[in-house]
């Protein structure tokens, strides 16, 4: 009797494309589809599932988030840009004090963007690699967050900032201040209405776009950001050190 093996060919095929679609790498969403979407009139609800269904995070300057709403992307997604880079930046720090690490899976760290371009992604803008060894801050930090903090006292909130903004003080004398000074509300803040498993950031997307608005420039905007992310690197190292499960622990 003669056996047919098309129906078992066929059905190894599909089998076969199965696997391979179910291994098919995971592709950060450009940031160019963010700002598309949102000026088609997505909803905010919409365009912030779409992100969190492809796992992408950008690692955005402070100037990114006026930029980002001249183009149309509403506060709440702005919003969830900002926090959810906080929650990445956290889940590296955790790793680098409990010497984990995510590997080579560079679609797993925060992705490099050029607003100017419209372009995001590793191998797209130009960055170091994120697996690149730091002894100073997590593997995936943004190059531009500083690797160290002042040890100055001075302080600093973001409503001192613009007032120093509008009082005419130059860029450079602004961004030094910056550098220069602890800041105060940004890290831990929102109160226990919300329970959440990480902490929230206190400098919202948003926020920073609006004091691009109460006259901030961009470099002294992101020059806030890098200081708001070094600074909260530096208090979730010691919050896990202090767990103990970090370096010099006794437990």
């Amino acid at each position: 009797m003669r056996v047919s093996h098309g129906p078992i060919a066929l059905a190894m095929v599909v089998m076969l494309c199965g696997c391979a679609a179910l291994y098919t790498p995971r592709q950060p969403l450009p940031i160019a589809e963010v700002a598309q979407q949102s000026k088609s009139g997505a909803p905010p609800a919409q365009i912030i599932q779409h992100i969190k269904q492809s796992g992408t995070t950008y690692a955005l300057r402070g100037s990114d988030f006026a930029k980002l709403r001249a183009v149309g992307v509403p506060d709440p997604v702005l919003d969830y840009l900002q926090q959810s880079l906080v929650d990445d930046i956290d889940l590296l720090t955790r790793y680098w004090v409990l010497g984990e690490n995510l590997g080579g899976c560079s679609f797993c760290y925060p992705q490099p963007v050029d607003l100017a371009t419209m372009q995001s992604g590793y191998g797209v803008v130009s960055a170091p690699s994120p697996t690149r060894y730091s002894a100073s801050k997590p593997p995936g930090t943004p190059e531009w967050v500083p690797s160290s903090l002042p040890a100055s006292r001075q302080r600093l909130n973001v409503d001192q900032l613009v007032e120093l903004a509008r009082s005419g003080m130059s860029d450079a004398q602004l961004i030094d201040r910056i550098r220069n000074s602890r800041l105060d509300n940004v890290i831990g803040v929102g109160g226990f209405t919300t329970i959440r498993t990480r902490p929230l950031g206190g400098l919202t997307g948003s926020r920073l776009a609006q004091l691009k608005e109460e006259g901030v420039s961009d470099a002294a905007l992101d020059a806030l950001q890098a200081q708001f992310l070094a600074q909260f690197i530096e208090a979730e190292r010691l919050r896990y050190q202090n767990l103990g499960h970090g370096p010099g622990s006794m437990n």
